[in-house]
């Protein structure tokens, strides 16, 4: 069997860096998603209440985590 040396402090440091950089691309999703909602409610001339800002960020949340895009 062939083993690997592996640096256990790069190894975490760059799995670290990777979580980072998911959580921020799910919460800059979210984010998008209320400013999107923000301006069709707008147009519409309809009131975006907190319910619908949270369910908003929420839905842009999980698109993000399920869809990958």
């Amino acid at each position: 069997m062939h083993t690997q040396n592996v640096n256990v402090r790069t190894a975490t440091r760059k799995s670290n860096e990777r979580w980072v950089k998911n959580i921020a691309r799910i919460i800059d999703r979210a984010h998008y998603n209320v400013a999107c909602a923000e301006e069709a409610h707008a147009h519409y001339g309809e009131k975006l209440t907190l319910t619908d800002t949270c369910v908003y960020f929420i839905r842009g949340a999980l698109s993000a985590v399920f869809n990958k895009s």
